[in-house]
């Protein structure tokens, strides 16, 4: 019988997370690995780092992904509820301690959602974007993320690790967007010195949008959720191969959601020959590249790197 306890293993023992394949994470990664390339390598994500997607479908995006981020938020404030309902304050913290360091995380999610507001707005005012949304502008992608977040507040929580939904869920949807913005900022070939005077939405993908949605603080974060998830759940799951596989089936259905929300979110782009709404066209093999190797996670404080993909860009003037 294999162990569970890929957390532990990888902190204490220097392990690459790819020789540690029964890693929750490492195990939802592997599921839909080509889906997971097109999400991430979308044809909309090549032409914002190359500035040439029009600002009136900038704007249409960006309004569609401020209301992602709100459902966002109301996860995370949920998920929370949960950890709290199960280790109420009024118990002893141990600032080690896995469930304490979720609800650390978790807190710091909602305060950068509320950044992140902020942020998007600010965009919005510099570079003259309309984020009004309406029924006929709502893309697929939210729609599907409107359901999910619906089944989300009124399923039932399972007994054993009650909030395992919500952080796989939210891990899910930081990690697509963190891989999808990082390939994004390495497909901008521009050299310095940088201009935007020529992109057509005046600049705001690749100057303040991308580099907030692609830095190493943002990765951090990520990683921080990811090595909760896998040392709680391993710890919870003590070898047991019977629960282990219990595991696998709630969370492998709530990643397959995530993925194919995403690539229900991109816009399509004419002539990219990827997704729309879900419906899958010609692939374009070129986009198809390998995935970055797994990071290795690393634990870091959650108030040193909450101020991340949420407005911490410094924002410029249009040229």
């Amino acid at each position: 019988m294999p162990q569970h306890h890929p957390g532990t293993l990888v902190a204490h023992n220097n392990l690459d997370r790819p020789d540690v394949p029964w890693a929750l994470t490492t195990h939802l990664l592997s599921i839909n690995h080509e889906q997971l390339l097109r999400v991430t390598h979308h044809e909309f994500l090549a032409r914002a780092a190359n500035g040439t997607l029009p600002k009136p479908l900038v704007a249409q995006w960006l309004a569609n992904d401020l209301q992602y981020l709100k459902i966002y938020k109301a996860i995370s404030e949920q998920t929370l509820s949960t950890v709290r309902h199960v280790h109420p304050s009024s118990a002893p913290s141990d600032a080690e301690d896995l469930q304490t360091r979720l609800i650390s995380w978790l807190e710091a999610a909602i305060r950068n959602g509320n950044r992140e507001e902020t942020f998007f707005q600010e965009v919005a005012d510099i570079y003259q974007i309309d984020l009004s949304i309406t029924t006929a502008t709502k893309n697929e992608g939210l729609r599907r993320y409107e359901a999910l977040f619906s089944t989300f507040s009124t399923g039932h929580r399972n007994a054993f690790l009650p909030w395992l939904e919500g952080a796989v869920l939210l891990w899910a949807m930081e990690k697509v967007y963190y891989e999808a913005w990082s390939w994004a900022r390495r497909q901008d070939a521009q050299s310095s010195p940088r201009t935007f005077d020529k992109d057509l939405d005046g600049g705001a993908m690749r100057r303040e949008l991308i580099p907030n949605w692609s830095n190493r603080d943002f990765m951090m974060f990520v990683e921080q959720l990811e090595r909760i998830l896998n040392e709680a759940v391993s710890t919870a799951v003590k070898g047991d191969d019977g629960v282990w596989a219990q595991v696998k089936s709630r969370t492998d259905a709530v990643w397959q959601a995530v993925l194919d929300a995403e690539e229900a979110f991109w816009p399509d782009v004419a002539g990219a020959g990827m997704v729309q709404n879900g419906v899958e066209r010609e692939l374009d093999g070129s986009t198809l590249n390998g995935i970055d190797e797994l990071r290795n996670p690393a634990d870091m404080d959650c108030e040193k790197y909450e101020k991340v993909g949420n407005g911490q860009a410094r924002l410029q003037a249009t040229a």
